[in-house]
């Protein structure tokens, strides 16, 4: 793309606006093609999930307590969204007051990325009202509307999509886009998050893979637009932080 770019600034400056056109004419068909083509096998996985949530939730659920269980317990409990939010802040401000000021900027927007996928995916799944595995209801999709009752925000109604995957998921998926390193570590933690769900009957197999497509299509659009203006805000407090050092410690006179 950049050279065909090139190729429309070349030299000849009658046919500068035709390139122009062109090259814009490519991009965007490009990005139709691409975003289709993504749109298509996220549908095709998610109607795999649901074809095969059974055969997983008998493979993967844990009935009886063992250590795998109790390591299923935990990282469900690290896969809440206020873990996220405390560990998130926490480390980013532990880096801007360290003055490594671009870490601390990427850490609070990964935090932050997480966090609003999951919260996407709770309004979701309050409006469907899928009934989680171990509901005593028949299964399906309830909506907000069931048995003369509102069912928003009832557990046993919560199933679609994973709250928890979703956030750790989005969180994995914008630790990977901004760093492969960073993004690695971020996807086992996803991974097992994820895994601790269906392994505790919280959630169907096709429940992960929904939040798993809300969370990689939640972090670029939200990289794309809270990224800048995460970035003008970090310049502004580094800014602030800076002058306030030089405030504290002006520099000392060398003696002539």
């Amino acid at each position: 793309m950049l050279k065909a770019f090139e190729r429309a600034i070349s030299p000849r400056k009658s046919g500068l606006g035709s390139g122009l056109c062109g090259v814009a004419g490519d991009v965007a068909k490009g990005r139709v093609r691409g975003n289709t083509l993504w749109v298509a096998l996220s549908i095709f996985l998610l109607c795999f999930a649901f074809l095969i949530d059974g055969p997983v939730a008998r493979l993967f659920t844990l009935q009886s307590s063992t250590f795998w269980k109790h390591l299923a317990v935990y990282c469900s409990k690290a896969g809440e969204g206020w873990v996220v939010a405390v560990v998130g802040v926490a480390a980013s401000l532990t880096l801007f007051l360290l003055r490594r000021f671009a870490a601390s900027r990427l850490v609070f927007l990964v935090a932050c990325t997480g966090l609003l996928t999951g919260a996407a995916a709770t309004i979701i799944r309050s409006l469907l009202g899928r009934t989680r595995p171990s509901s005593h209801e028949l299964q399906g999709f309830y909506g907000v509307w069931h048995d003369s009752h509102w069912i928003i925000g009832k557990y046993e109604f919560g199933a679609f999509p994973s709250g928890h995957a979703a956030t750790v998921i989005g969180l994995a998926a914008a630790a990977w886009l901004i760093d492969r390193r960073f993004g690695m570590l971020a996807a086992f933690y996803a991974l097992l998050v994820s895994w601790s769900r269906i392994a505790l009957g919280c959630h169907h197999f096709s429940d992960a893979v929904a939040a798993g497509i809300l969370g990689v299509y939640g972090a670029h659009i939200i990289l794309a637009r809270l990224g800048p203006s995460v970035h003008y805000l970090w310049q502004r407090l580094q800014d602030a932080w800076q002058a306030r050092s030089r405030f504290l410690n002006p520099p000392r006179d060398e003696p002539s």
